[in-house]
């Protein structure tokens, strides 16, 4: 599996000229106690970042720090993903997983622009769970979903135009570097989980001089130039996981999955308990939810699966007030950082396209399937698109579970000596949400030393 996704990896282009770094960085920041905080060591600071390279315009991003507990020789910058606010409140909570990095350096992070959280202005748009619509079926239907999403979009672009259209991981990049040169470093380290890792990716390619270490944990891979090449892998990496399911489950489940899929192609099932219906995509989505915590809870899927085949599709609700799938924020990053379809057309081209590598998982993910139709429209063109990793960094690490390991594995493939740490279980985001201790000693480590884990680690 591994050797034939090596081949998969994209070549990295050429070193860029240096982006301009965000203009508001320079002198000491003015650190006092976190609003809110307590007793808490966490510490605060307002940093002024321009709102783009082309705008006189400044907004004020709040600063968090952990101090160094020993002589500081550095900062580490970090993102924990979302990928909305309250990355503040989000090291609060968990300051012991930086307790060895931080014997020689502060720990940093910031709450991103845009998003409700400390950093302001903050954009009015509806951040909770937004549901995934069904693919439309003609052209007409697509434009009827992309008036919608201009629509929604509008609503909250009204907020703050410029901010708006500058929402994506690029800004936030920028924003990292203006940090960076707020706390007076040449080099920065930073470590983007999850979606924080989409930051890291930006924050290479825009500063590639200015980097020292990357780490990224759990994160899709934004560093590619065919994006539909990208997507098949994936979803051929998700129907390795159902095929796990398969394995464990009583005999016969892939042919009872296979006919419940298309019963509900034919005819959504019920729901009665919660008030819904559910079609095959709907179900493939949400059964693959089901799978992502691991064996110790797929009975409940076979559960699902058996009393859907008698015509009640309840278990597979992902909630009792919000059954449907779907995503929270809005997209408002997501839809500047990725691509998205032109017409109907295209989309179900590409949906076919997965539906015949993953028959079992099909379309049913994200980046296929709720980032496109509800990006479609949207009021903002993308700003971000992906692009391969610059040549010149230096070694990077990442790590991954049976989720993410082979898309973080392809990011830091592209970078000459990068290594990727596998852990062969279920989950996500290691090294904060999961707090492998394997992960952050060899994460600590390569932070503060520069030192990489040997090829082919795994951790338990």
């Amino acid at each position: 599996m591994l050797t034939s996704l090596m081949a998969l990896v994209v070549l990295a282009s050429p070193l860029p000229a240096q982006a301009s770094p965000a203009s508001g960085a320079g002198g000491d920041l003015e650190w006092s106690a976190c609003p809110g905080t307590g007793t808490s060591e966490l510490q605060c600071a307002d940093l002024p970042v321009a709102l783009s390279p082309e705008s006189d315009r400044k907004i004020t991003l709040k600063v968090a720090r952990l101090p160094a507990t020993g002589k500081r020789k550095g900062a580490v910058l970090v993102n924990f993903g979302g990928p909305q606010g309250h990355q503040i409140a989000t090291m609060r909570s968990r300051p012991a997983i930086f307790d060895k990095i931080r014997a020689s350096m502060d720990v940093v992070t910031w709450d991103p622009r845009g998003y409700p959280g400390l950093s302001g202005p903050v954009l009015r748009c509806d951040w909770g769970l937004l549901r995934t619509p069904a693919f439309p079926a003609d052209q007409a239907g697509f434009d009827r979903l992309a008036a919608a999403n201009r629509a929604r979009g509008d609503r909250c672009r009204d907020t703050d135009p410029e901010l708006f259209d500058h929402m994506d991981s690029a800004s936030d990049a920028r924003d990292a570097d203006a940090v960076r040169r707020a706390l007076g470093e040449d080099r920065m380290n930073f470590i983007g989980l999850s979606y924080g890792g989409t930051i890291a990716q930006s924050y290479a390619r825009l500063f590639p001089r200015t980097v020292r270490t990357i780490y990224i944990d759990g994160t899709r891979n934004h560093s590619v130039r065919d994006w539909g090449r990208e997507l098949d892998v994936q979803a051929r990496e998700n129907e390795r996981l159902i095929e796990r399911f398969f394995d464990w489950a009583p005999p016969g489940m892939r042919k009872r999955w296979r006919a419940l899929i298309a019963t509900a192609d034919r005819e959504p099932i019920p729901a009665p308990s919660v008030n819904a219906r559910f079609d095959g995509t709907q179900i493939q989505a949400l059964g693959f939810l089901k799978l992502r915590p691991g064996p110790a809870r797929w009975d409940e899927l076979v559960a699902a699966v058996t009393a859907a085949e008698g015509g009640d599709a309840s278990g597979f609700a992902l909630s009792d007030r919000e059954p449907y799938p779907g995503l929270p924020g809005g997209g408002v990053k997501e839809c500047l950082d990725f691509p998205r379809p032109a017409g109907q057309a295209e989309l179900a081209r590409t949906v076919r396209r997965l539906r015949a590598v993953a028959p079992d998982t099909g379309a049913a993910f994200p980046l296929a399937w709720h980032l496109p139709v509800t990006c479609a429209g949207w009021p903002a063109p993308v700003a971000n698109p992906p692009a391969p990793m610059p040549r010149g960094l230096p070694p990077i690490l990442g790590a991954g579970t049976w989720l993410d390991f082979e898309s973080t594995r392809r990011v830091a493939g592209q970078i000459p000596g990068s290594r990727t740490i596998e852990f062969d279980g279920p989950g996500h985001n290691l090294f904060a949400a999961m707090a492998n201790p394997c992960v952050i000693d060899h994460v600590s480590r390569y932070v503060t030393t520069r030192r990489l884990p040997a090829r082919g680690t795994v951790c338990p």
